[in-house]
């Protein structure tokens, strides 16, 4: 954009359309050094602009809608996966003479002792010479996933 030789020789209107035009090319301007500026942070790896986003301010007054009964939460998922296993037990099983060993299932007890405390009892598996499986049983007091302990203090 070349400027006019003399600005004084401008009429009000003309001078107004002359500074909106600038101000439209100047707004523009900024936009495309703001995209560079991200592309040059990205192209070096540094961090980029921040997404601010609205703050729902305005959605905090509005009442929220009823949820229909049974929708809400989702599944739970593994929980095993994210217990730490303190204690480690194998458990013997009777198996007749002749039976082929075929490893351990493994059953997962939880149990309070003033700490969390979970073993993994690995019970051994035997295939008779008939093709039946044997599995050696959990020692006493064990009953579901969670130890004596921990169901006498719950139970309380």
């Amino acid at each position: 954009m070349v400027p006019p030789a003399d600005l004084d020789s401008l009429s009000p209107t003309e001078f107004k359309n002359l500074v909106l035009a600038l101000f439209e090319r100047l707004a523009e301007q900024d936009r495309t050094i703001a995209a560079l500026r991200d592309e040059v942070a990205r192209l070096k790896g540094g961090p980029r602009r921040p997404n601010l986003k609205p703050s729902g301010m305005e959605k905090a007054t509005e009442p929220k809608p009823d949820k229909p009964a049974g929708e809400g939460r989702g599944k739970r998922g593994s929980t095993k996966s994210k217990l730490t296993i303190h204690e480690e037990k194998t458990v013997k099983a009777a198996a007749p003479p002749g039976s082929r060993f075929k490893g351990y299932t493994s059953f997962v007890v939880q149990d309070l002792v003033l700490r969390p405390h979970v073993t993994n009892f690995h019970c051994e598996r035997w295939q008779t010479p008939d093709g039946e499986m044997v599995t050696a049983p959990l020692p006493g007091g064990i009953d579901g996933h969670f130890g004596p302990e921990l169901r006498r203090f719950t139970s309380r």
